[in-house]
């Protein structure tokens, strides 16, 4: 079309075209709105999906659309738009998809037998998700889409130069007819046990759509190598819906493309009453791994980093939610992973930065699965989030809700490997099974250069568990049962060293909990308990060490305590006899005799007595005990005391 055309409306143009002219006009628009209102202005736009009207084999309609109903029966028409029609339309979609160019698909449900091969300029247009429906027909047991050559370029490290390119999947829904009934229904089965819904190795692609009850995974995307000096690989995918029998997304390539939109759930399900028996599962494709929801995979010789937009991942009950391999880069907006077994695991060699990452009822089994049937305990409870780059992952804002239903025992985060960023809110809710919060800590903290900050409130457990090296860590965590605000453990052989702790504990079964006594580090807390609950228990500071430094300021039961501390006591200045004198020391643990130093204080009148000794005679978890003997009784109007200065 000319750019005039762009002037004439819809209603001139079905004025000039007649009634007949609907369908037509209609692709026209639509060739105009999703295709390229841009068209003769963004070579950016044409360059990388191409743009409709070159095609081969002629036979297009206006616009530059090949309009799928010329190659089906006119018999069959009617059955398709009404979603009656059994008839197989692969051979002419395939035969349509041949032209290389758009294809137009009008409101209706197509069944195919086998899959339809997306090749180079291959644009397939629904008429929106739930109007156009590709649906595999039972016994298939194949790919609904995938690229030409897809088995043969499958694992080729260079294969980009021979792979499709500019293609894509739009407004429409693909139903893969795995289950026969709905997933929660009884005595069901499967119709189709393989294929996935989208199956590329290819570039320059996007993708928009949704997909329903698939075999294996949603989309399968992979490409490797250069596809040339003027071509730039860049795609975009916009993907949603529920149940797949494996991975909902398996990403390995092609490098740097941007997964935009993903929301999806119900993943690694079986029909009942097989469901039933399942107490856990593990990946057909990571042989003996976990079953996960989103897979970037960057394993050799793999290309899976990326770029993600907004990702919502549900219902994952065999592994996490969103799950790096090898080294993978990620940067990412917003990534929501709720009701799963597991939230997100960025493994070793994963690097970039997660601007906002969402946990909620984590911790999940399979709501069909019945521990009596199955004669063996669902799988334990995933990390919310689990850390092991040594590369530095950066989480900018990593907030979890422990709510039901779910398990109890997981973390809310477990960081290891070096050089992370995380910054963590972590909020707990009451079992209604039980009454009490759900357990498990809020943040386990392991390995090297870590960055951590960690906001916790009701915590069921140990709030915070340090293992790091010479690692910073902030925390504030309020209403911790069953355990201690802060556990900070260096293990044996002074090995935990150079650590930064600093931050508030407010109403913990145990303030703070040390074990082993490291060579050095810096904690700086604010401990606040009522009377009933400890402040402190462990391994107190080593005394000859003055590189492991501690500054606590504490409050039980509104009195204060800490790891300093000046006190006072007064005697009878009139008995000769030996004395014996307990004080309060105000430290949060028992003092060691060498830190303890005392001096007499004549504040009036001068005292006229004198005093033979003071020994300091012993101490525990509350008081020093002292001995005091005058050798000569003085007048009492004196005002003589001893100050006592503590660690």
């Amino acid at each position: 079309m000319s750019d005039q055309s762009g002037k004439i409306s819809r209603r001139g143009l079905l004025m000039q075209m007649g009634a007949a002219g609907t369908a037509l006009a209609a692709g026209v628009i639509l060739g105009q709105g999703a295709m390229g209102a841009e068209r003769g202005q963004s070579t950016v736009t044409r360059h990388t999906y191409g743009e409709p009207g070159f095609c081969e084999g002629g036979g297009l309609r206006a616009g530059g659309f090949v309009n799928v109903m010329d190659y089906i029966p006119p018999e069959e028409h009617a059955g398709i738009s009404a979603g009656t029609s059994s008839y197989d339309c692969t051979t002419a979609i395939n035969t349509a998809l041949g032209k290389k160019c758009a294809i137009l698909f009008p409101c209706g449900v197509f069944e195919i037998s086998s899959s339809l091969i997306l090749d180079t300029g291959n644009y397939v247009h629904g008429s929106g998700k739930g109007n156009t429906v590709i649906r595999l027909k039972a016994g298939s047991n194949c790919d609904v889409f995938r690229t030409r050559d897809f088995d043969t370029l499958k694992g080729n490290t260079n294969g980009a130069a021979l792979a499709p390119r500019y293609f894509g999947i739009e407004h429409l829904t693909i139903e893969g007819n795995y289950i026969a009934k709905g997933w929660r229904e009884d005595n069901n089965s499967c119709n189709n046990t393989q294929g996935s819904a989208i199956a590329i190795y290819g570039w320059g692609y996007r993708i928009n759509a949704e997909v329903y009850n698939i075999a294996a995974h949603a989309l399968y995307s992979e490409c490797m190598g250069d596809p040339g000096q003027q071509f730039e690989r860049y795609s975009t995918v916009e993907l949603h819906g529920r149940i797949s029998g494996e991975e909902a997304v398996v990403f390995r390539g092609p490098g740097d493309i941007v997964l935009d939109k993903i929301v999806f759930g119900v993943v690694g399900v079986k029909p009942r009453p097989d469901y039933y028996a399942i107490a856990g599962r593990t990946s057909s494709l990571f042989a003996g791994d976990t079953l996960d929801g989103i897979v970037l995979d960057e394993t050799s010789p793999y290309d899976g980093h990326c770029e993600l937009g907004f990702v919502h991942i549900y219902g994952v009950y065999y592994g996490y939610g969103i799950r790096t391999r090898g080294v993978c880069r990620i940067k990412a907006e917003h990534l929501v992973s709720e009701n799963n077994r597991g939230g997100a695991r960025f493994q070793d060699g994963a690097w970039g930065v997660v601007s906002i990452l969402e946990v909620h009822a984590n911790g999940r089994i399979p709501p069909e699965y019945k521990a009596s049937i199955a004669g063996s305990p669902p799988l334990p409870p995933l990390e919310g989030c689990l850390c092991e780059s040594s590369w530095g992952m950066q989480i900018s804002g990593l907030h979890v809700q422990r709510n039901g239903p779910s398990q109890d025992g997981w973390p809310t985060l477990k960081v290891s490997g070096a050089y992370n960023t995380i910054h963590l809110t972590s909020r707990g809710y009451a079992n209604a099974a039980t009454g009490t919060y759900y357990a498990g800590s809020a943040a386990v903290i392991e390995g090297v250069n870590q960055t951590v900050s960690v906001n916790a409130h009701r915590i069921n457990g140990d709030a915070v568990v340090i293992r790091a090296v010479t690692s910073s860590i902030e925390l504030n965590v309020r209403d911790v049962t069953n355990g201690s605000g802060l556990v900070r453990d260096a293990g044996s052989g002074n090995v935990n060293r150079g650590n930064c702790i600093t931050g508030t504990v407010n109403e913990a079964a145990t303030g703070f909990t040390s074990i082993g006594t490291p060579t050095c580090e810096s904690i700086r807390l604010v401990l606040n308990n009522s009377s009933a609950k400890p402040l402190f228990a462990g391994s107190r500071p080593d005394l000859q060490n003055r590189a492991q430094h501690w500054d606590i300021s504490a409050a039980w039961s509104n009195v204060p305590y800490g790891t300093r501390s000046r006190v006072y006591f007064t005697f009878d200045m009139t008995v000769v006899t030996e004395q014996t004198i307990t004080v309060p020391h105000r430290l949060i643990y028992q003092p060691d005799f060498r830190e303890v130093s005392w001096s007499i204080e004549d504040r009036a009148a001068t005292w006229d007595g004198q005093i033979e000794y003071i020994r300091f005679q012993a101490a525990d978890a509350t008081n020093l005990v002292f001995k005091l003997k005058l050798s000569q009784a003085g007048s009492t109007g004196a005002d003589v005391r001893i100050g006592v200065q503590v660690g």
